[in-house]
């Protein structure tokens, strides 16, 4: 279930989604303003057509009713053919307005127009000789916009000039309800709006799933080059936008495996070159460390000078015989295509011996060098030459940063998650702005620095071993009260 909701939701970030969101939403948009459109139209298209068909409807009014607006506007003949007229017509409403269009005689019951105006404009323009419909005005009782009828007349015993106007508003409202209800037509229209609006986002949808698959390629080709897969390739582009920038990518491909592969030959040489030279030092430096202890026994104590030269030459040679092992450590390190050489040991073991090869150095150096572990501890599984290297290379620090009568520790204790190593020391410490950087290759703290020792290997091999173990090194210290070392290794 977590995985489905997974893939929806990259589904949700994707190109496409965002892609058939806008364009579902574009075209709802559309559809919603052309309905709208189309209804406002038909709406308009049906009260032109009312006007049209009744354009001279006041005009034959007028004719009819002439003779009894002559008596007078008020007069019970203009009331009673009006209410004859309204009562074979209901949805007319009728006026008489003076020639400034002000309402001067509503024959409604009841009357709601009286001293109203009407827009004098409008009129002349129905009057006209072709106007285009449909002309609208001011409904007098309604009081909104509205097609009517109108034509000229004259009434009373003067005949003072006015208008005949029919208000056709009602009976236009009232033929359009019921052309959007009854008629077939505008059902046709719904229904074939309704269709064109699911094909059209049916076909934009699955067009777009078509355009946006070679980017999905792409995407995919990308991610896996990413994750070293150096070989993606994207077969076939075609001569546009995406099928150059596919081309683009596959000449980078191409550019960055083939660097790659220098690179990764250069760095096979470079391995090479330190196993070898670190393999090769070994031999003289055994002998010059050979010949100068035996011209060390051989050298009288009186000699002095000869004594201090001859030990100087025996601390350099164990100095290049230190790195020459560091760097036949690091060239296998780095060579990450030969695996580790696990397995079942037991760790106890291991510390007792390592701290029994440190004991003369210790002794020699004023330093209290102990072991705090269980010999019943359970079994480790480890590359148990490299974690001898990494027990090497931690006492052999924490002896050179530790003073005479200090003290240094190796502790090992069973976790819940394995057996944890640690070397304790009361030596100078490590400043906290040193911390971050100390475990990276050649780098030498100043404490280092000012006594001229150390190659800046040591740590940084610590440091591999651990990553190559899975088993992340932690480092505690305080500059004047010591550092703590520690690992945890998994049981076997």
């Amino acid at each position: 279930m977590k995985a489905l909701i997974r893939r929806f939701g990259r589904l949700g970030r994707s190109l496409y989604a965002r892609i058939a969101l806008v364009y579902l939403t574009s075209l709802l948009l559309l559809s919603v303003a052309t309905a709208w459109i189309a209804i406002s139209q038909f709406n308009q298209l049906g009260r032109e057509l009312q006007q049209r068909l009744e354009i001279d409807l006041a005009e034959n009014l007028a004719q009819v009713m002439r003779p009894a607006l002559h008596e007078g506007i008020d007069s019970a003949a203009a009331r009673n053919m009006a209410r004859h007229i309204v009562s074979i017509n209901p949805s007319l409403s009728l006026y008489v307005l003076d020639e400034h269009g002000r309402v001067i005689a509503d024959y409604a019951e009841p009357a709601c127009g009286l001293g109203r105006q009407v827009d004098t404009r409008a009129l002349e323009t129905l009057l006209g000789e072709e106007p285009m419909l449909p002309v609208m005005a001011m409904s007098p009782c309604g009081r909104q916009l509205g097609v009517f009828s109108v034509a000229r007349i004259g009434y009373g015993e003067r005949r003072t000039p006015g208008y005949l106007y029919a208000d056709l508003n009602n009976a236009s409202h009232a033929s359009m309800f019921a052309m959007l209800r009854t008629s077939s037509i505008t059902r046709t229209l719904v229904a074939a709006g309704l269709m064109a609006l699911l094909v059209s986002g049916i076909f934009g949808l699955v067009w777009f799933a078509l355009l946006t698959r070679r980017f999905s390629r792409l995407t995919t080709a990308v991610q896996r080059f990413a994750e070293g897969d150096y070989g993606q390739r994207i077969a076939a582009p075609r001569d546009d936008e995406l099928g150059r920038l596919v081309r683009a990518f596959n000449n980078m491909a191409g550019t960055i495996e083939a660097q790659l592969q220098a690179l990764h030959e250069t760095d096979r040489q470079r391995r090479e070159l330190v196993a070898n030279l670190s393999h090769d030092f070994r031999t003289p430096l055994t002998s010059l460390r050979g010949y100068t202890e035996q011209l060390l026994t051989t050298t009288t104590a009186m000699d002095v000078d000869r004594r201090r030269m001859l030990t100087a030459i025996l601390d350099n040679a164990d100095r290049l015989t230190r790195l020459a092992q560091q760097l036949s450590t690091l060239a296998r390190l780095d060579a990450y295509d030969k695996p580790l050489q696990r397995e079942p040991f037991s760790l106890a073991e291991l510390a007792h011996d390592i701290v029994g090869k440190f004991q003369h150095q210790a002794r020699q150096a004023g330093i209290s060098l102990t072991v705090t572990c269980d010999p019943s501890l359970p079994r480790v599984e480890a590359d148990l030459g490299l974690i001898d290297r990494v027990l090497s290379n931690l006492l052999d620090n924490a002896l050179r940063a530790t003073a005479a009568g200090g003290w240094v520790r190796l502790e090992a204790e069973a976790l819940d998650e394995g057996v944890r190593l640690a070397i304790v020391d009361n030596g100078v410490g490590i400043a906290a702005e040193e911390l971050p950087v100390v475990t990276q290759r050649f780098y030498r703290t100043r404490t280092s620095i000012a006594k001229g020792d150390g190659s800046g290997l040591g740590l940084s091999i610590v440091r591999e071993i651990c990553e190559r173990h899975e088993a992340p090194l932690k480092i505690d210290s305080r500059v004047g009260e010591g550092t703590r070392v520690s690992m945890v290794l998994p049981y076997a």
